[in-house]
């Protein structure tokens, strides 16, 4: 059988999730084409992601929602060898480049919460010296079974490495509820600490500081997440962001107008993204509020 077929197929079954998303990012073009598939939609798209890994596309993966799985990246095998003594087995481990691993940790059987999961990747990257600007709920890992097509990885005969999938064990690590339980402990109680914080701030902000604070949470998440960022989420993710900091809905439009990534393939519908997502977002805020 198919060699990439079968690593696919033992890579998301390890996952245990029902819904994918998929990222096909083109080096030549800076461009992330997005796709969103269940398991067997992706199983019978193999066959077109290899035409398009060959044509020059790194093919990334990531489950849709925060579901219990933690990523780390850019560990050699000596980290993931303390990561399995540490009782942090990965649920997956890929070699992406030559004896360069990431994966993800499976510390709960259900979804958590997305600032729990990205307090998680970022301890593990500290603690075990990873990528720390990886280190994020959302961060896309790589598909196994396609090449690596960044062009330092490419061999004196031309040829790129093929992502392998060095582990698809896929249970919760032995350590894993107990590193959430202490995630979610911190993660509680930095919220509280922040909400007279909060509202100090609200105070101090003006119409003339939306596009400087916009640009500044922009560039933020564009030095997070590199190539892998996917405009609306950034939208959405500043937006909350601003809302909880009692910026208006006024002022927010403006801000997105002026600095919104996703507005340039919008044309025509510009104001009407920016209706839905202000819509959204105020909705979710005023549900976290009861």
């Amino acid at each position: 059988m198919d060699k990439t077929f079968l690593a696919v197929s033992k890579q998301l079954k390890a996952f245990a999730v029902d819904i994918f998303e998929v990222g096909l990012y083109s080096r030549c073009e800076d461009k992330m084409l997005p796709r969103t598939w269940n398991t067997q939609e992706l199983l019978v798209a193999i066959p077109w992601l290899k035409r398009m890994n060959l044509d020059g596309h790194d093919i990334y993966i990531r489950p849709q929602g925060s579901q219990g799985l933690i990523f780390f990246d850019d560990l050699n095998q000596s980290k993931v060898d303390c990561l399995i003594v540490d009782g942090l087995r990965p649920a997956l481990l890929l070699e992406s480049s030559p004896m360069n691993f990431h994966g993800w940790l499976r510390v709960s059987e259900n979804s958590i919460e997305e600032g729990v999961s990205t307090l998680l990747c970022k301890n593990i990257a500290v603690k075990y010296g990873g990528d720390k600007d990886s280190a994020d709920w959302r961060h896309y890992g790589r598909l196994a079974g396609f090449t690596n097509q960044k062009p330092g990885y490419v061999d004196e005969t031309g040829k790129r490495p093929f992502v392998l999938l060095r582990s698809s064990w896929g249970k919760v690590c032995p350590k894993g509820p107990e590193m959430l339980i202490r995630a979610q402990t911190i993660f509680e109680s930095r919220k509280e600490d922040q909400k007279p914080k909060r509202r100090l701030i609200a105070v101090s902000h003006g119409l003339g500081d939306i596009i400087p604070f916009y640009n500044s949470e922009l560039l933020s998440l564009e030095a997070r997440y590199g190539e892998a960022m996917d405009a609306s989420r950034a939208d959405w993710m500043i937006v909350k962001k601003m809302i909880a900091l009692g910026y208006s809905r006024e002022q927010l439009n403006e801000a997105m107008l002026q600095c919104s990534p996703a507005l340039k393939r919008r044309g025509s519908h510009a104001e009407n993204y920016i209706a839905l997502t202000l819509d959204k977002a105020f909705k979710r805020a005023e549900g976290e509020k009861l």
